[in-house]
């Protein structure tokens, strides 16, 4: 119980004073550097798989720290269980997002080639908080990583459960996470384990969350305090394409960039166990320069229709038959025929009678 309420105390303790004004700030959430360092998300990719039931999380940081020790809060719709993720997933993702060619065919050869920059083608409010306003639902290590399930109804009670053991809550805070205790949603709380000595300067060991849920959905509001712009890629996998109902923005719509049936026999294993059976990834990137104006998750639904989407890069191809350069075939038809017209003409003079006009 100590250790559970050490590292609640810890991870929803420093989430409470960063998330007022973290410029540290995930899309995710708030990722909390130790005392007296720093701590900067340069990019941050998630996978969201959903089945209609169950929603998968499976979230990569690349982070620019000067610090050991950090924490990182990430509010969900129900309690999740957390697991390390197999970091080649993301390597498998980029390779079934690659650009495909759009070949455009010449017919006389020519040194070099050109291709193109690449372009799109085409709940109710909870009743009162009990005494223990703020409740430890689980903790868990799994390895760097020491994990905790939180729960809190009113933001109000944990803000002052947190000033009780220590910590200093801004209001505005309690404003933010406000918008997620009112609709009952849960917080994770994850920090190194102690003892641990991963290196939080560079790429981070991806996470993976699992929870019920009956839509698919990527928490963004926190990063509303955020003083640096926020870059975030979201891959989405489920039975049909997904459409973005929801973004970070209000009334600020982010297309897709990618859309397309995804056979597990065609990609890397790790993302073919994540997209076992018929699953469609849909891809969304958002980048925020201004994360004061983000008010809202992303949310997603499925699409009217399964198009399929690709960037495209621009290609040539000498134009060939059964393998071979139609100019070469062209010419030598072409010298074939001049072979025969020569000697058509050579043997007709020979065979004419005297005075007959050559032909013409």
């Amino acid at each position: 119980m100590a250790k559970t309420l050490t590292l609640a105390l810890a991870a929803s303790g420093l989430q409470a004073v960063g998330v007022a004004d973290p410029a540290w700030a995930c899309g995710c959430g708030a990722m909390i550097p130790g005392p007296g360092g720093t701590m900067s998300v340069a990019r941050e990719q998630a996978v969201v798989r959903f089945d209609g039931t169950t929603e998968d999380v499976v979230m990569r940081f690349a982070t620019q720290s000067n610090v050991t020790d950090a924490a990182w809060v990430m509010p969900v719709p129900a309690q999740a269980t957390a697991k390390l993720a197999n970091p080649e997933l993301f390597g498998d993702l980029t390779v079934a997002e690659e650009p495909v060619p759009v070949v455009h065919h010449y017919f006389w050869p020519h040194l070099g080639g050109s291709s193109g920059d690449g372009a799109v083608a085409g709940g109710a409010m909870a009743a009162a908080p009990p005494q223990s306003a703020v409740q430890v639902l689980s903790d868990q290590r799994i390895g760097e990583f020491e994990v905790a399930n939180l729960a809190s109804a009113d933001p109000k009670a944990l803000g002052d459960w947190l000033n009780q053991h220590g910590f200093t809550l801004k209001d505005s805070t309690a404003t933010r996470l406000a918008a997620y205790t009112n609709e009952g949603w849960k917080f994770v709380a994850v920090r190194l384990a102690t003892g641990s000595k991963a290196d939080l300067n560079g790429v981070l060991d991806p996470i993976s969350l699992s929870f019920p849920a009956k839509s698919a959905v990527y928490p963004m509001r926190l990063s509303a305090g955020a003083t640096t712009p926020q870059n975030v890629e979201v891959s989405v996998l489920a039975p049909h394409r997904m459409d973005a109902t929801s973004t970070p923005v209000a009334d600020q719509p982010e297309p897709s960039t990618f859309g397309d049936w995804i056979n597990p026999s065609n990609v890397g294993p790790s993302l073919a166990t994540l997209a076992a059976g018929r699953m469609f990834l849909t891809v969304y990137e958002g980048s925020f320069d201004e994360p004061s104006q983000i008010t809202q998750d992303y949310a997603f639904a499925p699409a009217a229709s399964d198009w399929v989407q690709h960037s495209t890069y621009d290609q040539e191809e000498l134009l060939t038959a059964l393998g071979i350069p139609v100019y070469l075939i062209v010419l030598l038809v072409l010298a074939a025929g001049a072979v025969l017209l020569v000697r058509w003409r050579w043997v007709s003079a020979r065979t004419r009678s005297p005075g007959t006009p050559a032909p013409r």
